[in-house]
């Protein structure tokens, strides 16, 4: 894919360029200078590890993927490196085992874990993915007690689940992300991170905007993935998610509503299977599949949607017609529109 003009630098790098005998020499070469990787014994068959990175205004991301292995950060590495930062350690997928001077924690798959890059480690990393976010401690000097406070422990509180969509949305879509966006990403984050590890009433309100777009970004991908329970509805998903009525009326009202959204989406949802040839189910079955109960209201909010019935969906594609553009929002949208909307006095 080509390169979005003017989308920020990613780096990269992927043992999948090299070969398997030197797959594991090769990326233990690479990260050299901030740990010690140690060879498991099945390096010899080759060694799969890749990352990504990128710099958002000061917060450094690393996406890391690998198969197992042990490291180790040791006193020499610390008074190499000139790294003055906390990190945030998110586990997306696998195990991770730490031991530190006093301390020893085990991470999992949802994890988040607080960590300074001024301390030794042991690891244990049984494979999987995993994201560090690196926090300059010159430019979160503003909020150093509150993360001082919070080292060497996993992150559990209210917003935790904000957190993860939103780092989970900005190391996936870090491809689209422009310059011009790099600065409201940053604060946004910022922003976020400040009323998790201390959720006062200014820095709640800070926060805002974050919040909404994340709460947005969390109940819309919860509504796509129980799209087949007849009982989705407002109250199944506050309670699935943790969120008042009140709140959740709020961060759907600028998008027509709740209900709206759950409709739109199960109708999407349909003419995406409709129009699949390899998909032979009958109009029926893919209607109730996707949540309604009643082929005739079915039919008739899809022809509103879309200005042709269910069974007339193979015919209009084989004419030719325009396929509706079927997409949706992601946080950065929802992000970069509210706070231009608000640099504006919108």
């Amino acid at each position: 894919m080509e390169k979005e003009r003017n989308s920020i630098e990613l780096q990269g790098y992927s043992t999948l360029d090299v070969e398997s005998r030197h797959q594991f020499e090769a990326i233990s070469q690479v990260v050299k200078p901030f740990c010690d990787l140690k060879k498991p014994c099945s390096a010899n068959n080759g060694f799969h590890a890749k990352y990504s990175a990128f710099d958002l205004d000061g917060i450094d991301f690393v996406n890391w993927e690998s198969d197992p292995s042990h490291s180790e950060r040791t006193n020499e590495l610390i008074r190499k490196s000139d790294l003055d930062y906390w990190a945030i350690w998110f586990v997306q997928d696998g195990c991770r085992f730490d031991e530190f001077s006093d301390f020893s924690v085990k991470t999992k798959t949802g994890d988040l874990m607080l960590v300074p890059y001024a301390q030794q480690w042991r690891s244990r990393w049984e494979g999987g993915s995993l994201v560090s976010v690196g926090l300059n401690r010159d430019k979160f000097s503003w909020m150093a007690s509150s993360l001082d406070e919070a080292i060497l422990s996993i992150i559990n509180g209210p917003l935790t689940g904000l957190l993860r969509t939103f780092i989970s949305t900005l190391v996936n879509e870090a491809h689209k992300t422009t310059e011009d966006q790099k600065q409201v990403l940053s604060r946004s984050f910022s922003n976020l991170l400040a009323a998790s590890f201390d959720p006062t009433a200014d820095n709640l309100h800070n926060a805002s905007t974050t919040l909404n777009a994340g709460r947005l970004t969390m109940a819309r991908e919860f509504i796509r993935k129980n799209l087949a329970r007849p009982e989705l509805n407002v109250d199944f998903i506050c309670k699935s998610l943790g969120m008042s009525r009140r709140t959740l009326y709020n961060v759907f009202e600028e998008h027509g509503g709740v209900a709206k959204c759950i409709k739109t989406a199960r109708l999407q949802a349909c003419y995406k299977a409709l129009s699949d040839e390899t998909d032979q189910g009958l109009v029926s079955t893919i209607a109730y599949q996707h949540g309604f109960t009643s082929m005739s209201l079915f039919s008739r909010q899809f022809k509103d949607q879309f200005g042709f019935s269910p069974k007339e969906v193979h015919e209009c594609i084989t004419a030719d017609h325009i396929r509706p553009k079927i997409t949706s929002p992601t946080l950065l949208d929802h992000l970069c529109k509210s706070t231009s909307c608000l640099d504006r006095g919108i």
